[in-house]
């Protein structure tokens, strides 16, 4: 057996009773109701569409809003989907297409190894941060996410490669999910018991340990005006178009 549908490592409380799983607020389908006014959604009127870098057949990578740095892009859903959960397989396997191009992308032009985090805590759209960190083994950030871990008492669950994570997600529970360049994944369940830091993700990488910039851990003190957010998602393009799964090659279509 693989051990990917052994019991979470739950700590029971003082009654004996396993930890209560936060139900997600997105319901049985992860569908939320307030779809017209999601900032995510890319046919609502609140879509900031001067972020989107590239667009695929259901999922599109933008910019994030107060970035890391100026190569901390997003994956997210073209549709409203709270989390990864509720993907279906094309949809998943457009997000790995993604992915997979950021990896190349970091690696050659940025000697970086790329960061996967997706939270689906208090968030009704999904949203896979992706971020270069340069100079570091996949150890090196993994022990610093176990660090962080133990500083506010997390339950983490580690998956090798080739298991499925999804499986290890209680359904309708709250989760946290961290996805390294081998694509290796630690998963922490959010419960009612241990409060979990919204900006987890960001307060790991932003660390004196890895990116070494602990006062942007709070995306509102990153803002930029939309004029520097027009000028990155124009850099980045540029960048990215040869890596780019979804990329329209019309090479060929002047052709008489």
């Amino acid at each position: 057996s693989s051990g990917i549908n052994a019991e979470w490592p739950l700590r029971r409380d003082s009654t004996g009773d396993k930890r209560k799983m936060t139900a997600a607020p997105g319901g049985a389908d992860g569908k939320e109701k307030k779809k017209e006014s999601c900032w995510f959604c890319l046919k609502s009127p609140n879509v900031e569409k001067h972020l989107v870098i590239s667009v695929g057949a259901s999922m599109y990578l933008a910019l994030a809003k107060g970035a890391l740095s100026n190569d901390h892009v997003m994956i997210v859903p073209t549709n409203h989907i709270k989390c990864q959960q509720f993907l279906e397989p094309n949809q998943q396997e457009d997000v790995e297409k993604f992915k997979r191009a950021l990896r190349t992308l970091n690696r050659t032009n940025k000697k970086s190894t790329t960061v996967f985090f997706e939270r689906s805590l208090s968030t009704s759209h999904m949203q896979i941060q992706a971020v270069p960190v340069a100079r570091y083994s996949v150890n090196d950030i993994k022990d610093v996410f176990y660090t962080f871990a133990d500083k506010y008492n997390l339950e983490v669950q580690e998956i090798p490669v080739g298991e499925d994570w999804k499986e290890m997600v209680p359904p309708g529970s709250d989760y946290f999910i961290a996805e390294f360049e081998n694509q290796d994944k630690l998963v922490f369940l959010c419960s009612q018991k241990v409060r979990f830091p919204l900006q987890f993700g960001r307060e790991v990488l932003a660390s004196e340990e890895l990116l070494n910039m602990p006062r942007r851990v709070s995306w509102k003190e990153c803002k930029i005006s939309k004029e520097q957010e027009e000028h990155d998602v124009k850099q980045y393009r540029k960048s990215f178009t040869e890596f780019d799964p979804f990329k329209v090659d019309d090479s060929d279509s002047d052709s008489d």
